[in-house]
Parts: C-alpha cells; structure tokens; sequence
C-alpha cells in the first residue's frame, strides 16, 4: 500500500489496478483517495464512470479509449464485475485485447471480493499494471491506524489503551473507525482517550461480550453469566447467533489448548490459529477453566442442543440457556 501512497502523492499512476480483499472499509477508502487524486484537476462528472457487477464489454471498452475532458486522465471503475472467476474465459478475452491498448490518459481500477489468479485479465494487470490486496491489518497496524485517527484531532492513546478498544469492538476498521470518531467527540476537553473513556462510550462486539460469557461460564459465576445472556436477547441477538458463537468460542480455546500443549508459545498458537496474540491469550486464560473433556462435552451439546432448536424440538432461548447453566 506504501507504493499506491506514492503513486497517488506524485499523480504517476498505472492504466490497470486491481482491488480485492476482506477489508473493505480500508479498500473503500484507498478507491476514495485514488479519485480525488486522479480527478483532483478537471471536471469529475465527465472524466468519471461506475460500471456495476454485469456491464456491456463494448460499452466499457468505448469509454476506455474516450478521451478525458479538461483533465489529465479519465477514471473508469467496474465494481464486483466477476470477471476475475473461473469460467470467464470468452467474456474476458476481449478485453483484455482491449486493454492492452489502453491510452495513458485512462485509468481503470476493478473492485472483486475475491479472485482466480488464473485469470488472464489478473495476469494482464499483475504484469501491466497493479494489484492491491486488502486483508484484514493485524493488531500492531489497527494501534498505529488508531493513533494516526485521533492525532488527527489533536488526542493521544497509549498503546495498551488502544490494544483494550481493539479487543472491546473487535478488528473491524469500519467499526473501530466510529469508534474511534464517538471517542474524539466524548473526550472534547482531554487530550489522553483512557480506558474509562473506551469503557463509558464504545459498543462492545458480540465476540467481546462472548469472551465474557464463557469466561463467567469457567468461572462458575452462573449469576454473572445468565445476565449476560438476558442481556444479549434484550439487545436483539438471536438465541441461534449465540449459541454459532458459543460454538466458536469453545473450539478457540480447545484448539489454543491443543497447541500449548505441544509447547507451542502465543505467537506461534496465533499464526498457526490465524488470530489475534490477544485472542488468544483470552483462549488459553479461559481454557485454564476447562479441561479438554469438558470442552468436547460442551462442543457435543452445543452441536445437539443446535440440531434440537432447528428441528423445532426445543425452544432457542430456553435451551441455550440451559447450556449456559450447566457449563457455569
């Protein structure tokens, strides 16, 4: 991402980009900036076209060799076109001919949730052009995209501050964006964001308030732990999302068990595990709570418990509820 930085701060673009990946807040921000920078000199509207999932070829590959209009480049923009999935083949022959005569003057970014590298119209843009990825950023980027944000507003946060709003709203930049903006706002008057302030104005996610479901559930703070639950079907939350999640949870910390056990350290459990160090420190400390028969036990009666809810055999707020009772 260091190069489109470049690119765009020098305004020496590629003809062909390619933009995919989970994060999409982060890929919709980069699709932002690029058009500001590539349109910033000329009118938008006659220099700017949006192409949307299914789009006429012709079409496209008319405005593709259309001049720009009182600008230095034309930006061209095909959205979730498909073109990039396997069985492709006559739909993406012709224009990749097309592109490879591209005038300088025209930029074409596509937008994919997901890709084949296979692709002839990937292996034109890898070779003539520029492929971006956007994976979800790992802790140590959300703390530094975090600081950059608020420092935009004159505030500052230490870096286990900024670590504990990660693990309260979870890792999705769109999220902690507006997290990020109701702290700025709640915090007018200080300059330091603290955990008291993470505590009194974020929203915690689901996997949050999960995490200390279970933790009350090893914990045996059976009190603690019901509340928790009335607390999230008062708030909307599915007795079936619950118990997906509950699932999920009992598995992290069977499989972050598993792999202590082979004398594994947190980063390795976390590559391995492909989640966050914090993720998994939370797995181990809650996995101190069970042994690995109870997490087998519990994963069997999550598993029977979701099979009696979806044949109609048992109601989904009692029987979740159940589990947590017996588990705690």
């Amino acid at each position: 991402m260091q190069v489109l930085k470049k690119q765009m701060k020098q305004r020496q673009f590629h003809n062909t980009y390619l933009f995919y990946g989970e994060e999409i807040f982060l890929l919709q921000t980069y699709l932002k900036n690029m058009k500001m920078r590539i349109l910033s000199d000329g009118d938008v509207t006659m220099n700017y076209d949006v192409y949307e999932e299914e789009f006429d070829g012709d079409q496209f590959l008319n405005a593709v060799q259309t001049m720009p209009f009182l600008n230095t480049y034309r930006l061209i923009v095909v959205k979730q076109s498909k073109l990039f999935q396997p069985g492709k083949k006559n739909k993406t022959d012709k224009l990749v001919e097309g592109l490879k005569s591209i005038p300088e003057s025209t930029i074409v970014i596509f937008v994919e949730d997901a890709v084949d590298k296979r692709n002839k119209l990937y292996k034109l843009i890898k070779n003539n052009g520029y492929i971006t990825v956007f994976n979800p950023l790992g802790e140590k980027d959300l703390i530094q995209y975090i600081a950059r944000e608020l420092h935009k507003d004159n505030k500052r946060i230490e870096q286990q501050t900024a670590r504990y709003l990660i693990q309260t709203v979870g890792n999705d930049l769109n999220i902690i964006n507006n997290e990020v903006q109701k702290l700025v706002q709640y915090c007018l008057k200080e300059t330091i964001i603290t955990k008291k302030a993470v505590d009194m104005v974020c929203t915690p996610s689901l996997e949050n308030r999960i995490f200390e479901l279970v933790g009350c559930m090893g914990q045996k703070k059976r009190d603690r732990a019901i509340k928790l639950y009335h607390d999230l079907i008062i708030s909307k939350e599915p007795p079936i999302r619950i118990l997906i999640m509950l699932v999920r949870q009992f598995r992290l910390i069977l499989q972050a068990s598993l792999l202590r056990s082979r004398g594994l350290n947190v980063a390795l459990i976390a590559k391995e595990m492909k989640a966050a160090p914090f993720v998994v420190k939370e797995c181990l400390k809650q996995g101190g709570a069970f042994n690995t028969k109870q997490l087998k036990e519990a994963l069997t009666d999550c598993l029977d418990t979701d099979y009696k809810i979806k044949t109609g055999r048992l109601d989904g707020k009692i029987g979740v509820e159940v589990l947590i009772i017996k588990y705690s």
